[in-house]
């Protein structure tokens, strides 16, 4: 199946015909990748809803939302054009050698490569947190709390370490916030459910389930004390569990 980055970059090339028919394969390259850049550029301008994050399909896009430098972009979007897959016909390949010859023309003071891989390096978390995230809803709605809840809690961990260099690097943070509470509130009933039960193995079950995934949690919520429904939601399990007990939870 196409990428999106490789559509886009055929799409390109196609605008780029009359160029390329007239003025041969240099010419129909700057022109492809001047309107590949145009095309990038204006996704990044807009403000589509969470289903249709263009970050996700495009690594330039996330660039340009995140203020990275126009060298790291620049060189994002030639390697895209230089894509040995770009093999299609006679014009594609040759306006991918002519790409091909301007990457090796870059001399390496005129981009920081160590930069340019942290910058890479940075797109590929924002999209291994999206997968954690989306894996952790998915199993969210499914009622599989258990396994939902490590996946949302590594999820706004991570996500929380992208916000904290630029608006635009992560997802929004009290949503993931939100679910990641419910899905402990989900847990924490059913563990008192059991308890609650009387029965011997079921109060151990709920038990282990507090010990060994609710209270190595709890901390978690209270990193930085900033969200209030998480303070009271931690607060509330903890006086609950406290009345089970009768002794205090440190």
């Amino acid at each position: 199946m196409m990428t999106p980055n490789m559509q886009g970059i055929i799409m390109a090339i196609g605008k780029s015909r009359n160029v390329y028919d007239m003025c041969g394969p240099e010419a129909g390259f700057f022109k492809a990748i001047k309107t590949e850049y145009a095309r990038l550029l204006k996704l990044a301008q807009e403000d589509p809803p969470p289903e249709t994050d263009y970050r996700l399909q495009h690594a330039v896009v996330y660039f340009i939302q995140s203020q990275a430098p126009k060298k790291i972009i620049e060189r994002t979007l030639l390697e895209q054009f230089a894509d040995r897959n770009l093999s299609f016909d006679e014009r594609c390949r040759n306006i991918m050698k002519v790409a091909q010859a301007k990457l090796e023309m870059i001399k390496p003071d005129e981009v920081n490569m160590e930069e340019y891989m942290r910058w890479h390096k940075e797109y590929k978390s924002f999209r291994d947190t999206t997968m954690y995230i989306l894996i952790g809803l998915e199993l969210f709605q499914n009622k599989s709390y258990v396994e939902a809840l490590l996946y949302l809690i590594f999820g706004y961990q991570f996500n929380k370490e992208l916000l904290s260099r630029g608006l635009y690097r992560g997802h929004d943070e009290e949503l993931i916030s939100h679910y990641r509470r419910e899905c402990l509130l989900k847990l924490n009933e059913k563990a008192a459910v059991m308890f609650e039960s009387g029965e011997v193995e079921e109060v151990c079950n709920g038990l282990t389930l507090m010990n060994e995934l609710l209270v190595p949690c709890l901390p978690m919520l209270l990193i930085d004390e900033m969200e209030e429904k998480d303070i009271i939601a931690v607060e509330d399990m903890r006086n609950r569990w406290c009345s089970y007990l009768g002794q205090e939870m440190e």
